[in-house]
């Protein structure tokens, strides 16, 4: 067994989480927690008592096989190409389109946005956030992020009218895949 999905739903999922992680014969297991839209605490309670991953409910069966994959989803050399819905990035040529709309973004929310492209569906706390896009050693307030998520969220918004950032209040942000309606078509995305 490679890990262990727990739902936030169940009465002391919490706990069962804390009892895993604490054990010596399951602590190496991944442990994933599906929480709901509105419950921030127990996110945070669920990555304070160990949880390797927390996902906000509804999250993709794919989400979940690359959290327990996660060579699957690294980053590396040869993986050039990221995306999530209609969001398209080239890691190398630092080039980003949205629905076939190439987006000319800052250093600072190209690095945000990659961070976030690397496992959409995932709640990025904002330290995590300011460690993939500052330099180390570099203290960055926690609303410094939220300026440049709002930033980003303006950018991407400007081509479509669906924000693709989502916001987990006293907790961090996440990228959700949005798509095309039925009447669109991809214009000239490579």
């Amino acid at each position: 067994m490679r890990g262990v999905v727990i739902d936030g739903r169940v009465a002391n999922s919490v706990s069962a989480c804390g009892s895993l992680k604490g054990d010596a014969t399951t602590a190496g297991l991944k442990v994933i927690a599906l929480v709901g839209a509105n419950s921030a605490r127990q996110y945070a309670d669920f990555i304070n008592a160990g949880a390797d991953e927390s996902f906000v409910r509804p999250v993709s069966p794919d989400h979940l096989l690359r959290a327990l994959h996660p060579l699957s989803s690294q980053l590396g050399a040869s993986q050039e190409l990221l995306s999530c819905g209609d969001i398209e990035m080239h890691v190398l040529a630092r080039r980003v389109w949205r629905r076939g709309v190439e987006l000319h973004l800052p250093r600072l929310e190209f690095a945000i946005l990659l961070h976030l492209l690397k496992d959409p569906g995932r709640i990025y706390l904002r330290h995590e956030l300011a460690s993939a896009a500052w330099p180390a050693g570099v203290f960055v307030d926690p609303k410094t992020i939220n300026v440049h998520i709002g930033r980003l969220r303006e950018t991407l918004t400007a081509v479509a009218p669906t924000d693709p950032i989502r916001t987990v209040r006293g907790v961090g942000y996440g990228l959700v895949a949005t798509g095309w309606s039925e009447t669109e078509a991809p214009s000239n995305a490579p």
